[in-house]
């Protein structure tokens, strides 16, 4: 077993049967029910054809380790979530590999308010207490129990009616197409489902939003249909990526910044975002009374900055959203519900709400690297830029930043890449900031 390359910062994956297996998943539950006795914990998993054995497996640990299990089935992550911060159940996993292919899986696990826990909130010990293979024996319980119209009743009330709105939902034959699109249903809207049947060899394209493969076709059936949206979800359902009516992509910055200014209207407060987020949603923030906080890319590092720091919402650029009504677990149907309503609201479409955004010169990409690489890549690349004296932020990998932009490196926590992105609101210092991209990708280890 190779524990230090499966135990991520936000959550537990490799690849499926070399990296993680049935006796990793077995040794995940001895491990979580000797670290967490008494606890009420809720399973969920995806769609991936590994995911029944590996979760099997995984409350077979749990059980033996004397833990009382309730398995909610095959649901997306944010269900995970909504059973520990409503429902009481005390801790939630997750059987998932999130938006990657078909070849991964793996472990997300949260705490009673639906706050994932990170490898240095918990997984470390989970990874340690493996490792040393002494787990406590017990009798424990397996119960099972459907909360999926829990679940669409609750997210309902955060939208209006949306009757005379067709939609299109692309679920990449994952494990949320059913019950985002029966929620939309109950609410009003046409809904036209594209690969919402569960199939965990994602048959039709790769199982990740913000992947151009992926948007292709649901561009294709929005504009077909005549349709006012589309909405894109990966594999478990906690990524979200939006086309309008017209078959554009919408930024993932202008759809927070929607939801920033929704939010606002209400109730004052702070804003979190990632490093990658646009200076747009800085502006946006403090222009409608909000305090924004930039943190650390990952879905873990942003929920327990919004519990610090009592946020009003949060967002990340790879399209997760955070809400203060869920305890900060992220939740994109939740924004699916805020963003249709605000169209009904205001009687726009949404490349109509969105074109008063200013526009940014701006650059996105993920280049592979060693895995074993890519850490010690970016820091060398810190010394290389400090040593330069550029201006510098080094809370999540090192981003420069220059009069009118900024360039952030960063290594991802997920996948053997490296995150960049670029942006300027003037097109000559655009063009300076990526030639600095441009030498920088020349040198990173292929």
């Amino acid at each position: 077993m190779e524990l230090e390359k499966i135990f991520r910062s936000y959550d537990v994956r490799g690849n499926y049967p070399q990296e993680i297996d049935e006796n990793v998943a077995y040794l995940f539950g001895k491990a979580f029910g000797t670290l967490y006795p008494d606890k009420k914990i809720v399973v969920g998993w995806d769609a991936r054809l590994s995911s029944p054995s590996l979760k099997d497996n995984l409350v077979k640990g749990l059980v033996e380790s004397g833990i009382e299990v309730t398995d909610i089935g095959m649901v997306p992550t944010p269900v995970i979530y909504f059973a520990c911060y409503k429902l009481g159940y005390e801790m939630g996993i997750m059987v998932t590999g999130s938006h990657l292919t078909k070849e991964f899986n793996g472990f997300k696990v949260c705490n009673f308010k639906g706050i994932p826990i990170g490898y240095e909130t918990g997984l470390n010990k989970i990874k340690e207490t493996i490792k040393k293979g002494k787990f406590s024996e017990g009798k424990g319980k397996l119960n099972k129990r459907d909360i999926k119209k829990e679940y669409i009743n609750f997210i309902k009330s955060f939208g209006s009616n949306f009757n005379e709105t067709k939609v299109v939902v692309d679920a990449t034959n994952g494990s949320a197409g059913k019950i985002y699109s029966q929620a939309l249903k109950e609410k009003g809207a046409e809904v036209i489902e594209l690969y919402c049947e569960p199939n965990g060899n994602f048959p039709n394209h790769i199982p990740d939003p913000m992947n151009k493969e992926f948007i292709v076709d649901l561009k294709k059936e929005v504009k077909e249909k005549g349709a006012d949206l589309g909405f894109g979800f990966d594999s478990d359902g906690d990524r979200l990526n939006i086309v309008d009516g017209k078959g554009n992509l919408i930024n993932t910055n202008h759809i927070f910044s929607l939801l920033i200014e929704d939010k606002l209207k209400n109730e004052k407060g702070k804003v979190i975002h990632d490093v990658l987020c646009s200076k747009l949603v800085d502006d946006v923030t403090k222009e409608n009374g909000g305090t924004p906080i930039i943190w650390k890319v990952g879905h873990t590092y942003i929920a327990n900055k919004c519990l610090e720091e009592r946020a009003v919402i949060a967002g990340e650029v790879s399209g997760h959203y955070f809400f203060k009504e869920t305890s900060y677990a992220d939740d994109v149907l939740i924004a699916c519900m805020r963003i249709l309503s605000i169209m009904k609201e205001e009687g726009k479409n949404l490349s109509e709400l969105t074109s008063k955004y200013p526009k940014y010169y701006s650059y996105s990409d993920r280049v592979y690297i060693k895995e074993e690489e890519k850490f010690k890549f970016i820091e060398s690349l810190k010394k290389k830029f400090e040593e330069k004296s550029y201006d510098l932020i080094t809370l999540d990998g090192v981003r420069v930043n220059f009069n009118n932009g900024w360039a952030l490196f960063r290594p991802s926590n997920t996948e053997a890449k490296i995150s960049i992105g670029a942006e300027s609101s003037e097109k000559e210092e655009f063009e300076k900031i990526k030639d600095l991209v441009d030498e920088v990708i020349k040198e990173i280890p292929k």
